[in-house]
């Protein structure tokens, strides 16, 4: 991870859960972190703890549903930290009922959260990362299990809207190929991850054997720093 450090990583959706495990270790590991989220109080509490911690964290409020705050927010880092190496696609929405049960403005929430704001975190972020000096970079997108499998009719428009990230991620990898950029894209999919996102999901499933958000935070290093000539396309993350 040394090349990585003093470096920009900006995380999504990192007020709590996986975003926030994966702010606190990408800070430890020596980056400067920019936690991008909604909730303004709790970005504070994060920043503040870690500053105290000499850890280099900055909160910027950003709802990625808004690509005006998406595209504000990538000139506000570029200005004030740094432009991005890293981008980690994280922000989600979750809902479990069947597609017959599902209010469409649900069904909306999860896919403009799910799919179009990480294009839009994408578009600009890559914008960014072109700028940064380096010549290299790495795309996260956190996936899920759900999207490589079907499990029964739980949650089918979050499972649709991550499918929809493995075929965007896919796409990624080989547009930049033939770009000949150095900037690597990951797709990471998790199985269940114990957080207040999916407690709906475990409220139907209580026997569901759960990762942590360091579980995660620790994939997502491991495939960040393996060498620049190897690129891991896709991580399949379960518990045992």
């Amino acid at each position: 991870m040394d090349r990585w450090r003093n470096r920009v990583a900006v995380v999504t959706g990192a007020s709590e859960g996986i975003g926030e495990g994966i702010v606190r270790r990408l800070a430890a590991e020596g980056m400067k972190v920019v936690a991008l989220a909604r909730r303004e109080g709790m970005l504070k509490e994060l920043e503040k703890e870690l500053t105290e911690k000499n850890l280099y964290v900055r909160g910027h409020v950003c709802d990625v549903t808004n690509d005006e705050q998406v595209r504000t927010a990538f000139k506000w880092i570029e200005d004030n930290v740094g432009p991005a190496s890293v981008l980690v696609n994280n922000a989600a929405v979750f809902k479990a009922p069947p597609i017959t049960e599902l209010e469409i403005s649900d069904a909306r929430a999860v896919i403009d959260t799910n799919l179009n704001g990480l294009l839009e975190v994408v578009i600009h972020g890559f914008k960014s990362i072109k700028n940064n000096g380096f010549g290299d970079g790495h795309i996260f997108n956190i996936n899920s299990n759900m999207g490589h499998r079907i499990f029964g009719t739980v949650g089918p428009v979050y499972s649709a809207s991550k499918h929809a990230v493995t075929v965007l991620s896919e796409t990624l990898k080989m547009e930049l190929k033939e770009k000949n950029s150095k900037i690597r894209v990951t797709s990471l999919s998790p199985g269940a991850v114990k957080t207040t996102m999916i407690q709906p999901f475990l409220d139907i499933r209580p026997e569901t054997r759960c990762l942590s958000t360091e579980d995660i935070a620790d994939a997502l290093v491991y495939a960040l720093s393996v060498p620049q000539n190897v690129n891991i396309s896709e991580m399949m993350v379960e518990p045992t």
